[in-house]
């Protein structure tokens, strides 16, 4: 799925990440290969439209991962200011 990703586009950047998906040795080092993903799509497609296609492939790592490396949803705390 993320060499899927990356079919459309071509550049030493798209290259590199093609490599290192293509010789990742698990799925961990595939996980944590996500945000290089992401940082090579926003080239392309800008940051909203690369990180919501990587999250559509969180679902392939579950039951793969310890549960510490699942994503994790980032809560904003607003706080009253006096």
């Amino acid at each position: 799925m993320m060499l899927l990703l990356l079919e459309p586009y071509a550049g030493e950047q798209v290259g590199r990440a093609r490599q290192r998906v293509h010789f990742a040795q698990d799925v961990e080092a595939l996980w944590y290969l996500r945000q290089d993903l992401v940082l090579v799509l926003s080239e392309f497609q800008g940051g909203e439209a690369a990180r919501m296609q990587t999250m559509e492939i969180d679902d392939f790592f579950q039951g793969s991962l310890p549960a510490t490396m699942r994503p994790r949803l980032h809560r904003r705390f607003d706080r009253e200011q006096h």
